[in-house]
């Protein structure tokens, strides 16, 4: 019987999260809690971010092992290696919808390694239920939107924009600093930000997108900014990016097509506004 096999753990230590991930389905969530709870408390490190990835993938199913998980997150994030941060910044956030995981993640957006930050940011859109604009950890990612690190920024960006749907003139104003930023293939805060102010319906995000279609290869998050936007008026840069060598199944073509046909739409409904009158 598979309960009965020894973990092979030194495979885990040196594998990803999808072999934590393999290995605490076919194992199961008591055995597998069993044993995550003995390596969060090792000695080695390695073990320790194994321990953690497996208490965080079992979680999300058996009560029990959410319970662990926030009884040894406070020393999770202590801990003096950084890839058991990282861990414990992953399963914390994984929860979705526990607010008991809030103040943890909040904690690890000071942490001193960039990556664990991120994680910490991605991981808090997950775990909050609802938040209001003076929700303390919407109020970080408001902050996060001027750190000195552009991946934080892009990430933050994305968190507000995209995957929170809270508003507030702090929220717009710091998206909206963001939007003269440069894209990088490392982080692109501006278009993140873009899209979370043509969520919002922001009329100030019209020049930027505007902007950045006529330069050369705009990225797909700007072509999703004029979908959300759809205003007219971006019509003529967007038709202009149409090519002759554009493959119909390239997901940016498809992006393209989808926001001229949402901005003409738009045309469309201006025109029998103003013959409605």
């Amino acid at each position: 019987m598979v309960e009965h096999q020894d973990p092979p753990l030194a495979e885990l230590v040196a594998g990803t999260a999808d072999d934590v991930w393999r290995f605490t389905e076919a194992m199961g969530s008591e055995q597998a809690l069993t044993y995550a709870q003995g390596w969060t408390r090792d000695a080695d490190p390695g073990v320790r971010d194994v321990g953690f990835m497996a208490l965080g993938s079992v979680a999300l199913n058996h009560p029990p092992a959410l319970e662990e998980l926030l009884d040894h997150a406070d020393a999770g994030c202590s801990d003096v290696d950084v890839g058991v941060r990282a861990a414990v910044a992953q399963a914390l956030g994984n929860q979705s919808g526990e607010q008991r995981c809030v103040p943890f993640l909040l904690r690890l957006l000071n942490d001193a390694d960039v990556e664990v930050r991120r994680i910490a940011i991605g991981g808090l859109p997950i775990v909050l239920d609802d938040p209001t604009a003076d929700d303390p950890a919407v109020t970080a990612l408001v902050r996060l939107l001027a750190d000195h690190e552009p991946t934080l920024r892009d990430w933050a960006a994305f968190a507000l924009g995209s995957q929170l749907d809270v508003d507030s003139p702090q929220i717009r104003a710091g998206l909206r600093s963001l939007l003269s930023e440069p894209d990088t293939a490392e982080a692109y805060p501006a278009a993140e930000a873009a899209l979370g102010l043509a969520r919002r319906a922001d009329p100030e995000v019209f020049t930027a997108i505007a902007d950045r279609l006529t330069r050369p290869d705009p990225s797909s998050l700007w072509l999703r900014a004029a979908a959300e936007r759809a205003d007219p008026r971006l019509l003529p840069a967007l038709v202009q990016l149409r090519a002759p060598d554009n493959e119909p199944d390239d997901p940016w073509v498809e992006q393209l097509e989808y926001a001229i046909a949402r901005c003409t739409a738009a045309r469309m409904d201006d025109d029998d506004e103003r013959h409605g009158d």
